[in-house]
């Protein structure tokens, strides 16, 4: 009761201001990671430590997407996280996901990280129907059985 009231006469926002971190979790396709990130990184900074801490560095095929009322965005690089559309709890969730995808993936994805990012997202969608995939191709390509 405290929280919502403190909420509605705008607390939460005077608080964030005057602190010098926020609380971010960022959801991988096999794994989530909380950060205490500064007030002032931008999109780019939470970007490349994602990027850091997870070994990669073909990043840019992907990026920071969040829910926010009923649909789905992407974190700008060049604004500050705080200043974006983000959701306001915290922790700030956000998904690290394939953005654009290889025309070539066998020659363009090189390291074994980005191959295996791209492997459990693209099987996430076409379990959940999001990218059509004939049942046989699915079989034969051994999506079912390959480890993870």
């Amino acid at each position: 009761m405290a929280s919502a009231l403190a909420a509605k006469l705008g607390f939460n926002s005077l608080l964030r201001k005057q602190a010098k971190n926020f609380n971010v979790r960022i959801c991988t396709m096999e794994s989530d990671m909380e950060f205490s990130c500064e007030v002032k990184w931008k999109g780019k900074d939470l970007f490349d430590f994602v990027c850091q801490t997870l070994g990669l560095r073909e990043t840019w095929f992907f990026g920071l997407r969040y829910d926010i009322k009923d649909t789905v965005a992407w974190l700008k690089m060049e604004k500050r996280v705080l200043d974006q559309e983000v959701p306001k709890e915290e922790p700030i969730t956000l998904h690290f996901l394939a953005k654009f995808y290889p025309e070539n993936a066998e020659e363009e994805l090189v390291q074994d990280i980005t191959q295996h990012l791209f492997f459990l997202q693209v099987k996430k969608n076409i379990l959940e129907e999001e990218i059509h995939c004939p049942p046989e191709a699915f079989r034969a390509a051994g999506l079912l059985r390959r480890p993870c």
